[in-house]
């Protein structure tokens, strides 16, 4: 006797196209999940309060700016992992973790000019306990390489938000933290924009303009940078932190709240480098 039954199964309907699907498909358009186009409430609330409270701790102090970074760098190591759905989960959290404090630590101890000096020093040694992570593993180290990228990825994110704490030592520097912050948090408010199919290809322009027209009014009312620095770093910042969200967003886990706070937390902190890189180039400073 045969071990598998000879009855023929019916094949599964075949749903037919919409219109916009045939389209897409006519253009070579892949058409993207649902999960990449809903919109996100926590990682825009997280953002935009991220974001503030940045910017109030740059009129403060330096040295506020840098917990503030850190606070962002511990709940992107509490979601991280979450988020891409990494193994060893505890682990990584621990790896990143410890690399915020290593990386704060390395700026909060240096007492002047360069500020950033040490902070090479403290990425390095946070790699290098990334690879001790995985080394340590006893679950057989599935998805190596994966894990290991994904950990290093965390890591660089939370030092290109670290250069946050340099900005507010320039001239007019909590000025220009605070347009940098006021274009990223403004900008973040264009998101639900994506679940539009109308208004999803211009959602990074209008994100964009949103921030750059925001910034331009903090810096008018504060009375510095210039207009021309608070309007490119405001549009600079609102780009790199839409984007972040955009290629994050269609991830399995990306509907979780604590995947979310990671979201907002990563797209928060990545343009830190993008401003410490305007703010610092000769032709804008004075």
């Amino acid at each position: 006797m045969p071990l598998v039954s000879e009855e023929k199964q019916e094949p599964s309907p075949v749903l037919p196209l919409t219109r916009r699907e045939r389209r897409e498909a006519a253009h070579g358009r892949v058409p993207l999940p649902r999960r990449a186009t809903a919109v996100r409430p926590l990682t825009i609330a997280g953002t935009v309060a991220l974001a503030a409270l940045i910017a109030l701790t740059g009129y403060a102090s330096p040295r506020f700016v840098v917990l503030a970074v850190a606070l962002g760098g511990l709940v992107l190591a509490w979601g991280w992992p979450w988020l891409l759905g990494l193994p060893s989960p505890r682990g990584t959290t621990g790896v990143l973790a410890a690399g915020t404090l290593l990386l704060a630590a390395a700026v909060l101890l240096t007492p002047d000019d360069p500020w950033l000096r040490w902070m090479p020093a403290a990425l390095a040694v946070a790699v290098i306990g990334a690879f001790l992570h995985q080394l340590l593993r006893r679950d057989g180290r599935p998805r190596l390489t994966e894990s290991m990228a994904a950990s290093i990825a965390g890591l660089a994110i939370i030092a290109a938000g670290t250069a946050y704490s340099a900005v507010p030592h320039a001239l007019d520097g909590s000025h220009a933290l605070a347009c940098a912050m006021a274009g990223l948090g403004v900008g973040a408010l264009a998101d639900p924009l994506i679940a539009v199919h109308r208004t999803r290809q211009w959602a990074l322009f209008i994100a964009m303009l949103a921030g750059g027209l925001a910034a331009m009014a903090v810096a008018v009312l504060g009375g510095g940078p210039s207009p021309a620095l608070g309007a490119l770093l405001g549009l600079l910042t609102a780009a790199v932190s839409h984007a972040a969200r955009r290629v994050l967003a269609p991830l399995p886990a990306a509907a979780h709240p604590r995947s979310q706070l990671a979201s907002a937390a990563a797209s928060s902190l990545l343009p830190g480098v993008v401003v410490f890189t305007v703010v610092f180039l000769p032709i804008f400073s004075r």
